[in-house]
């Protein structure tokens, strides 16, 4: 390869690369869809529920306007009413006369307030900080540079989304010993489930 294929070969990388961030970005700004601002919130003399306590996975996607949002990953409920998420966020852009979609993947670390009564569950996030672990274009892996991404605008308009959804509300379906089952509403007027399965870890600290 001669140096002018090269450099057409960086710079192919990179177009299909800010093609894929922009497509994400789009889903960036509904990405708090399911997690609209819930006026209300539950009513009980102390707003805890300690059947939630302790940490719970979960894996869920819900579609969006240009795609699908998936996350998977921890939630850790706290007795002072805060809690602690960790996981994989992925977010999935389908695109007119492409084969295989754009996906972006990010670690997701995230904290907030949680209360709970016998039928609704309502979480607020304060704090989440994520960071770039791989991009596919088409269906082909792009070379990702967390450093960069650390410092990009795309990182800030992400996290700035997330946090501009200020609370979620689920409806609690079910609650055995090890399981609990969520059903919240997603952008288009749907519906979605999400199953928790109680995990003998524990976080080291609360953040």
């Amino acid at each position: 390869m001669n140096g002018n294929e090269g450099r057409f070969s960086r710079r192919a990388k990179i177009f299909a690369l800010c093609t894929v961030f922009i497509a994400a970005s789009e889903t960036i700004s509904t990405i708090a869809g399911p997690w609209l601002t819930y006026l209300y919130p539950p009513q009980s003399p102390d707003g805890l529920n300690p059947k939630f306590l302790g940490m719970w996975q979960e894996k869920y996607e819900y579609p969006d306007r240009n795609g699908l949002v998936g996350f998977e990953g921890t939630t850790q409920f706290f007795a002072n009413k805060t809690y602690t998420v960790r996981g994989l966020l992925k977010i999935t852009a389908f695109k007119s006369g492409s084969p295989s979609p754009d996906v972006v993947s990010y670690d997701f670390n995230g904290n907030g307030e949680w209360q709970a009564t016998d039928d609704e569950l309502l979480t607020k996030l304060l704090n989440v900080k994520t960071g770039l672990i791989g991009v596919s274009v088409a269906g082909q892996p792009i070379p990702v540079y967390p450093a960069v991404y650390a410092q990009s605008a795309l990182k800030t308009e992400l996290e700035q989304g997330l946090l501009l959804a200020q609370s979620q509300q689920y409806d609690i379906r079910s609650v055995k010993k090890n399981e609990i089952t969520l059903e919240t509403n997603g952008l288009h007027a749907d519906s979605y489930i999400i199953n928790m399965t109680r995990t003998k870890q524990m976080y080291l600290r609360q953040l």
